[in-house]
């Protein structure tokens, strides 16, 4: 219902309701209804802006373990990605190189949903990230990162 509203397939277009429809599933863990509850407070569509919302939804996305469908890890891993950037730049939040970094690493742990090159530029990102980082912020970092995803992180040596 939530994209029937969205796209007025079926319906006319409504994005209050296709908001209320994608928050009722994003309360379930449904990684597309979180990605578009992200979105919708992000720009304002079907609620007001809200960039403390925005960023607690996309945390909770960004913590999902990753499933095997590529379309809905691909969600995940944008969120855990966007959020690097978010904390890296001070987009919607204050700006924090120790937080980007730990959402980089995560989002390092499972890209498989993203091109090579993509993955090459974001390991280049990320070794320039750690250049301004102590080698105990590091060493947090990592294990905020397996905190955060609940194991161990076995991408490092791809990063480091």
């Amino acid at each position: 219902m939530m994209m029937a509203y969205s796209d007025g397939k079926g319906v006319e277009p409504n994005y209050d309701k296709a908001f209320e429809y994608a928050m009722k599933c994003a309360k379930n863990d449904d990684a597309t209804c979180m990605f578009n509850v992200v979105t919708a407070y992000k720009d304002g569509i079907g609620t007001p802006k809200n960039k403390q919302k925005m960023l607690e939804w996309a945390m909770k996305l960004a913590k999902l373990k990753n499933p095997e469908n590529l379309n809905l890890s691909g969600r995940i891993t944008s969120a855990r990605l966007n959020l690097a950037y978010m904390f890296r730049d001070g987009i919607d939040v204050e700006k924090d190189i120790f937080k980007s970094y730990i959402w980089f690493l995560i989002y390092n742990e499972n890209k498989r949903d993203f091109s090579v090159f993509q993955q090459d530029d974001v390991v280049k990102e990320i070794q320039e990230i750690e250049k301004n980082l102590t080698k105990k912020q590091k060493i947090e970092a990592i294990l905020e990162a397996e905190k955060i995803l609940e194991r161990k992180l076995v991408n490092l040596k791809k990063t480091i």
